[in-house]
């Protein structure tokens, strides 16, 4: 007979943890949005022209990977505790 062993605890603050990570990233990203839109202001040169266009790109490509770390939560392993959950109180 197969057999599982899962922390839940362990998987839970796994989740959370994602969860929050996801948060942090979004939140450091909106702030050094913010810094940039300021810097902007003042600064007119090329180099940082090529640095903001640099940085909008990489901005493009964080919150497609938020999104999929989200999904992967909720899609994986909020099903998988929640079996575990179940298993445990059996």
């Amino acid at each position: 007979m197969a057999s599982m062993i899962v922390d839940t605890d362990e998987l839970k603050r796994f989740r959370d943890e994602i969860l929050n990570r996801v948060d942090d990233l979004r939140e450091r990203l909106k702030k050094t949005d913010e810094a940039m839109d300021a810097v902007a202001e003042e600064w007119k040169d090329h180099q940082f022209k090529k640095y903001n266009e640099e940085f909008s790109k990489d901005k493009e490509e964080i919150e497609p990977l938020c999104k999929r770390l989200e999904e992967y939560e909720a899609d994986v392993l909020y099903p998988l505790w929640k079996v575990a959950e179940k298993y445990r109180g059996l």
